[in-house]
């Protein structure tokens, strides 16, 4: 009886310990400026998309971002090669590349602070709320946005920057958000396993002392 007891909390911890645990340690909210290339990294992101800004990202992200699999995506622009991104900005990838069509209206999906807009042959982007932007093909450098031609050319701009050559970078990064909760099965074996640990030892004391 104690070896199974014994057995069981030991897969109950095992199951524990198989879940994913780490979460991500850098989630911003809003458009951020000036950021180590290494706070990103080491807090939880993964690239999995960069190119000049010369580059044409071409005409639909569903292709470009294939290997963007995390569910959350973040676009930031820097210097080719510089160690600090000029510009960022994180949130939810179906926010990220939710079609808010091509015209230059107010249609934009509010997330995680910041304004983010996506259409096919068109542009993507993110600005900071609350500030006017002409989306059609990417508004002209203004602080706290950025836009990529999704076309096949290049450019357009990182915050106030435009960005047409390669002396500047596209980057996407890819997340799976925060660690994973152990589900409720793993946790109702480990409670029995804890029970039954807990009913041995107080029969053990019983007969001890009978």
């Amino acid at each position: 009886m104690i070896k199974k007891i014994a057995l069981l909390s030991a897969a109950a911890f095992g199951v524990l310990a198989a879940s994913p645990s780490a979460a991500v340690a850098y989630l911003p909210v809003g458009p951020q400026t000036n950021v180590a290339l290494s706070t990103v990294t080491s807090g939880g992101w993964t690239l999995c998309y960069s190119a000049g800004m010369d580059v044409a990202f071409g005409t639909s992200a569903s292709v470009t971002l294939a290997g963007c699999t995390g569910s959350q995506l973040m676009l930031a622009g820097r210097q080719t090669g510089s160690s600090n991104l000029m510009l960022l900005a994180q949130t939810l990838t179906v926010d990220a590349l939710n079609p808010t069509g091509a015209d230059a209206n107010n249609v934009f999906t509010t997330s995680n602070g910041t304004d983010w807009f996506y259409n096919d042959d068109w542009s993507w982007g993110f600005k900071t709320i609350g500030n006017p932007y002409y989306k059609y093909q990417c508004d002209g450098p203004s602080a706290g946005s950025m836009c990529l031609h999704v076309l096949n050319v290049g450019g357009h701009h990182i915050d106030t920057v435009g960005t047409w050559g390669s002396d500047y970078e596209k980057l996407v990064f890819t997340s799976d958000g925060g660690g994973a909760v152990p589900e409720p099965a793993s946790w109702a074996l480990l409670i029995t396993g804890f029970a039954l640990v807990g009913a041995a030892a107080r029969r053990r004391r019983a007969i001890a002392t009978a």
